[in-house]
């Protein structure tokens, strides 16, 4: 048995559908810290049954599932698959005959997990039963994780007891031992109950035998209510029966009354309709001429509306000329003593100006020589700062171009030694091999998906079927199953019935029965077995004839002379045929007329009256001759001087009754027998098409896994070529675009060193000229400086004089611009005015003419509409005559209308009489029904004079007699019947539990024997090869295990180790590296005994030096033989060992991803 691969998806860091393939025995998982590594071995413990989240590193079991990253979104379930080789058989049970065996665990946000066994959904009871006695198990000794192997040798003893069970098989036995003490106390508490019960319902049974007496009683005495209460409701049905006759009577002359109102009623809507009509036409000629009066109000209403504005606007036009005359006087006023200010001002500027002009040169000239000063001031300086400029950014360009050539000559040469490595690299890329090898895997994907959508329809299809067909098989299981038990129950109830008769016929009479047999009778029928009576003379021809039950039947007694010789003890009755005749000729029948299809019986019968009771018996009494007697139906049987009563049986323990019975279930039998074949063969038949789909199913399943694992493979190979080749395409793309970069920057370095050489040439001949040019310019600023100075205070001088004079000048010149502007607004505002007066005048007398003519118009309206409106008030006169003709015709209506409601609801009221009497005459008759009488029988019986008060008396009579007999339980007779049956029944599951409980016991001794054994054998095993490896891996030294206790059942394990040199008493005083050393020791020593199909190693070997390493890889090497390796480690010398290599990535953050090598294949490639 070996693991093929592991599948995850959603699984903490595995966000994406991973197939990890173990394709080795030394398989080791590498990759860098935190990059999931462990997560695979939390996914391999987890699915074989984990139910702890802390030992999953989580806090609760939805931790498990992927919880997202900052680019990807969490996930909503988990899922670990894990698929096995089971070639070697190893797994045993029903799973063994599958080569293949897959175990799948689910898990949601929720919780709640889901496990699958060969995608069969399963329980994990199932999963871990399934691993029992192989080694593997959610914490078993094949899954050492970091800091585990250590825990291994410092275990309770009680711990390490649990993994030498896992070891030696017997975990299995230790849970059946708890399923079978579960077993035992369960029997024992439903054995302790079925005695509690047994004596609650020995008390029950006493007491429910005295109320089964009084309920007799009370049967019938009910019986006899029942009757006389049904033919009370008889009479009570005969009263209203007469009662409905009645009221039929008044419904039918109400219904003409009624009718001869509605025809009333319909005139009178029709010569509505007509009044109606008419007044709808005189108001559609009143809307008219309405509408034609509203328009002509409008009409005048805007004629009025339009002589009111035109008045009001010719008024506001005269207001307006009024106010115009008055500004223009005032504004002429004021542009005349604006023109007088003007000359005044005018003249006084005329004196003002020449002199402000005098100093206005003056300061003119002034400013004029200071500006040549100051213009001479500022050439001088700037040139000075020009110049000095000029030799700062000399000596700065200087500078800046000898950097450039330290850093040119720099770049040069580092470019020079990137292009040379970057050819080097070039190379060595070479894709056509990959590009090769990608385009049959393509094909071999693209087949396998076609293969595995054909497979998954198939089995899509198949288990449609499988559902209907298990379906099918259950419904015909279920039937068969009620088949069989009703057949049970028949043959059970035929063989007690067949019992009771045997008995009856006497078959115990061994000498009896070994003469007929050695005359051969025993094939002749008994009295018993071919009698038929009439039904309900059981009883009675019982009583007569029971002692002739088991006579035999013979053709003839003379037969039997010689043989009635050899007879010498016992008891035989023989019938001849024949020998019974008919009665006397009496007109009373005999006990003859009441036994059917019988000719062998006594011929004393013929004298033996039939009577219906004991009273009849009485009275026939007296005419009874010599031998003659009389029977009842009820079993008495009289003599002329004697009685016989026979009372003790019930008709059901009648010797006749269970005889008919008999025949019927031997009928019933037949019958069930013939259905239960038919029902078996159909069940048969099911089964079979069941298995052969599941059968077919599982084959297209096991194709499925393959393929989907051949895909899974394949793809995951495409992909890690197409992200080689990818890889190596961009590479050689990025490569040669460096080179060309490279190239072209190398051409500009090199013309810019050249470029920086010739500047630094230029600028240092440049720095000696500027230095003697820098003092000539020096010494023209200064003096520059002087006349500046001078020139700067004559024109302050001159400045202040002129400023004097300007200032009384632009005050003048301010007020006459102020009052010029002001003269020329008004004269401006003066010509609007005139023009305005103008425009109104115009208005005001063209506006007369259109107000006259609106006028005459509106005389005309208003003579217009005075005529309409004498229209409208004629209309309104008609329509109101023709509406209260309406009126009145509808008050003539509503009056006939409230009639016919009087009419109809008398009619309601007397049907709604007549349905409640024929509702409790049905009623009253379904009371009989339910009673089991028919009406027209008791109406029938019932005397002439026959009235309701004294039947009513004599019911209250025969309640007053059963309220005598006070509280009766009415199933009394059944439930003691019945709990008398179930005390039998009790009594056998009693017996059955006492003899379960002993088989439960056996079980549990022959569990600890096994143990025992087991434990034994392996313990000594796993201690001699413990003993072995110890000196092995140590180089020395001496190691054993020793049992806590002598019990083997319970006994704990401890470790002694003591490496070479050391005396050391407790294992807790050993080194990290030691304790490690001891584990492994102790796990190889299990291994070799019962080696699980795979082992997985986290980090195992961390604590060791490499010397120790090396002994470590070895002892795996040689265990490899027999079991897989899953190894995570870090050490070089330990993943040198491995024939398959697994990287764990994470190049996207959070996620992570496999890549797996082959060691051959790498060192291959290598090689080549």
């Amino acid at each position: 048995m070996q693991l093929k691969r592991i599948q995850l998806i959603g699984f903490k860091s595995f966000v994406d559908a991973t197939s990890i393939p173990v394709l080795s025995h030394m398989n080791a998982i590498v990759g860098p810290n935190g990059c999931g590594k462990s997560n695979i071995v939390d996914a391999i413990r987890w699915v074989t049954g984990e139910t702890s989240a802390k030992q999953l590193r989580g806090q609760s079991m939805s931790d498990v599932i992927f919880n997202g990253t900052t680019g990807r979104k969490p996930v909503g379930k988990a899922a670990v698959e894990l698929t096995f080789d089971n070639s070697d058989r190893r797994i045993t049970g029903e799973y063994a005959a599958f080569s293949e065996i897959s175990i799948r665990r689910e898990v949601v946000r929720d919780g709640q997990s889901n496990y699958y066994i060969n995608g069969v959904p399963a329980r994990r009871r199932d999963l871990v039963d399934l691993f029992l006695g192989t080694g593997l198990g959610p914490r078993s000794y094949a899954i050492i994780e970091q800091g585990m192997i250590s825990q291994l040798v410092e275990a309770k003893p009680e711990d390490m007891r649990a993994h030498f069970e896992e070891v030696a098989g017997i975990s299995k036995y230790r849970e059946r031992r708890r399923e079978t003490e579960n077993r035992i106390r369960h029997t024992q508490d439903n054995l302790d109950r079925l005695n509690d019960l047994r004596e609650e319902l020995t008390k029950q049974l006493r007491h429910l035998q005295r109320q089964s007496n009084a309920a007799e009683q009370y049967k019938t005495l009910q019986q006899e209510q029942r009757l006389m209460h049904a033919q009370m409701k008889a009479l009570q049905w005969t009263v209203f029966e007469t009662q409905l006759s009645e009221t039929n009577a008044k419904i039918s002359a109400l219904v003409l009354a009624h009718e001869s109102q509605l025809t009333e009623q319909r005139e009178c809507e029709t010569n509505i309709e007509k009044s109606r009509l008419a007044s709808h036409t005189l108001l559609d000629e009143k809307n008219d001429i309405q509408k034609k009066f509203y328009g002509l109000g409008a009409e005048i209403a805007r004629l009025e509306q339009q002589i009111q504005h035109k008045q009001e606007q010719i008024r506001q036009w005269e207001r307006e000329l009024t106010e115009s005359e008055s500004l223009f006087d005032e504004l002429t006023h004021q542009a005349t003593a604006q023109t007088e200010q003007i000359e005044i001002l005018t003249e006084e500027l005329s004196d003002l100006k020449p002199q402000a002009n005098d100093l206005q040169q003056v300061m003119q000239d002034a400013n004029q020589v200071l500006h040549h000063a100051e213009q001479h001031m500022r050439q001088s300086q700037n040139g000075c700062d020009r110049f000095q400029e000029q030799i700062s950014k000399t000596n700065q360009q200087l500078e800046v171009a000898k950097n450039n050539r330290r850093h040119y000559e720099t770049q040069q040469q580092q470019l020079n030694d990137r292009c040379t490595h970057i050819q080097t690299q070039l190379s060595t890329i070479s894709v056509t091999h990959l590009s090769d090898e990608m385009d049959p895997l393509s094909e071999k994907v693209d087949a396998l998906k076609e293969n595995i959508a054909e497979i998954q329809a198939t089995i899509a299809q198949l288990s449609q079927s499988i559902q209907t067909q298990r379906t099918a098989h259950l419904d015909a299981q279920s039937s068969v199953s009620k088949m069989q038990g009703d057949l049970q129950k028949s043959e059970a109830q035929h063989a007690s019935l067949s019992a009771l008769q045997d008995a009856a016929l006497q078959d115990n009479q061994a000498e009896a029965k070994a003469w007929l047999t050695a005359h051969g009778l025993t094939q002749q029928s008994q009295l018993g077995k071919i009698i038929h009576v009439e039904a309900g003379w059981e009883l009675g021809v019982e009583t007569v004839l029971g002692n002739y039950f088991d006579a035999i039947c013979v053709d003839s007694i003379h037969t039997l002379d010689h043989a009635l010789n050899d007879f010498s003890k016992g008891e035989i009755t023989f019938l001849e045929s024949g020998s019974a005749s008919g009665s006397r000729n009496s007109k009373h029948p005999t006990i003859l007329s009441v036994i059917k299809s019988c000719e062998k019986l006594p011929v004393w019968l013929s004298t033996v009256y039939v009577v219906e009771n004991l009273s009849d018996a009485l009275q026939l009494k007296s005419e009874l001759q010599s031998g003659e007697s009389i029977i009842t139906r009820d079993g008495c049987w009289m003599g002329s001087n004697w009685l016989r009563v026979c009372k003790s049986q019930s008709s059901e323990e009648s010797f006749l009754v269970r005889e008919r019975n008999l025949k019927q279930l031997q009928s019933t039998i037949q019958q069930q027998k013939e259905t239960l074949s038919e029902l078996q063969e159909a069940q048969a038949t099911a089964k079979s098409a069941l298995e052969q789909l599941e059968s077919t199913r599982d084959a297209k399943h096991r194709i499925f896994q393959e393929t989907s694992a051949a895909l899974t493979e394949t793809q995951t190979t495409l992909s890690a070529k197409k992200s080689r080749l990818e890889a190596l395409s961009q590479q050689q793309q990025r490569l040669k675009a460096d080179i060309h970069q490279i190239e072209s920057q190398m051409g500009a370095c090199e013309t810019a060193l050249s470029t920086a050489t010739e500047t630094i040439s230029q600028f240092t001949q440049t720095q000696l000229a500027e230095s003697e040019q820098r003092d000539i310019l020096f010494s023209a600023r200064q003096e520059a400086e002087s006349q500046l100075s001078f020139a700067r205070n004559d024109a302050q001088v001159k400045k202040q004089q002129a400023d004097e004079w300007g200032i009384r000048l632009s005050s003048n010149e301010k007020q006459l611009s102020v009052l010029t502007q002001s003269l020329n607004a008004n004269q401006k505002q003066l010509l609007q005015i005139t023009e305005r007066r103008s425009a109104l005048q115009a208005q005001l007398s063209e506006v007369h003419t259109p107000l006259a003519e609106w006028s005459e118009s509106l005389q005309i309206s208003l003579n217009s509409h005075v005529s309409v409106e004498a229209d409208l008030r004629a209309i309104d006169a008609r329509l109101q005559t023709e509406q209260n003709q309406l009126k009145q015709l509808e008050l003539m209506r509503d009056r006939l209308s409230k009639s016919l409601s009087s009419l109809q609801e008398q009619q309601q009221n007397l049907r709604l009489s007549q349905q409640e009497m024929s509702v409790r005459q049905m009623t009253l008759k379904e009371q009989i029904t339910e009673l089991h009488f028919a009406l027209e029988t008791l109406r029938t019986e019932l005397p002439l004079d026959a009235n309701l008060p004294e039947w009513e008396e004599k019911v209250n009579s025969l309640q007053a007699k059963i309220d005598r007999l006070g509280p009766i339980n009415l199933a009394a007779i059944d439930e003691f019947k019945t709990l008398s049956e179930r005390k039998t029944y009790m009594d056998q599951q009693v017996t059955d539990l006492v003899e379960a409980l002993e088989i439960l016991q056996n079980a549990i001794r022959k569990i600890d024997r096994e143990t025992r054994h087991l434990f034994k054998d392996t313990f000594d095993q796993v201690n001699n090869h413990f003993q072995q490896l110890f000196p092995r891996i140590f180089g020395g030294g001496q190691a054993a295990l020793v049992l806590t206790d002598e019990d083997l059942l319970t006994t704990g394990i401890i470790v002694k180790a003591q490496p070479p040199g050391k005396r050391n008493t407790t294992i807790h005083m050993l080194s990290g590296g030691e304790k490690t050393l001891t584990a492994i020791a102790l796990m190889f020593a299990m291994f070799q005994l019962n080696p699980a199909p795979f082992c997985v190693l986290d980090e195992v070997d961390a604590p060791l030096d490499d010397l120790n390493v090396g002994r470590y890889c070895q002892l795996v090497k040689e265990m490899s033989k027999d079991t897989q390796f899953l190894i995570i480690s870090h050490n070089k010398v330990t993943i040198e060992m491995a024939d398959h290599l697994m990287g764990i990535t994470m190049q996207e953050p959070g996620v992570s991803r496999v890549v797996s090598v082959d060691m051959q294949e790498a060192v291959a490639m290598v090689e080549a």
